[in-house]
């Protein structure tokens, strides 16, 4: 079983903005197509480990990055489950 987090933006700009700023501070971070289980305004998201939730949080209000949510992913197997990261 594997386990990760996915942030969902409203515009392809903050998601590229937000894998830039990512990535220059050092967080594994990666552009995916946003999941099909998941509705948003924008096509792509940003995969992330868990573990660097909490940095990912900072940074993004810190660079005023707008999103449109958080979701935990679990996989096992074929099957992917999401639940949306409760504030």
């Amino acid at each position: 079983m594997q386990t990760y987090g996915v942030t969902l933006f409203d515009s392809t700009h903050e998601a590229m903005k937000a894998e830039k700023a990512a990535k220059e501070a050092q967080l594994k971070v990666r552009i995916i197509p946003t999941p099909e289980k998941i509705h948003a305004s924008c096509g792509f998201s940003l995969k992330y480990e868990l573990s660097n939730e909490a940095d990912l949080l900072a940074l993004f209000q810190q660079m005023e990055i707008q999103t449109e949510g958080f979701y935990h992913a679990t996989r096992d197997g074929l099957k992917t489950e999401y639940e949306r990261r409760k504030d």
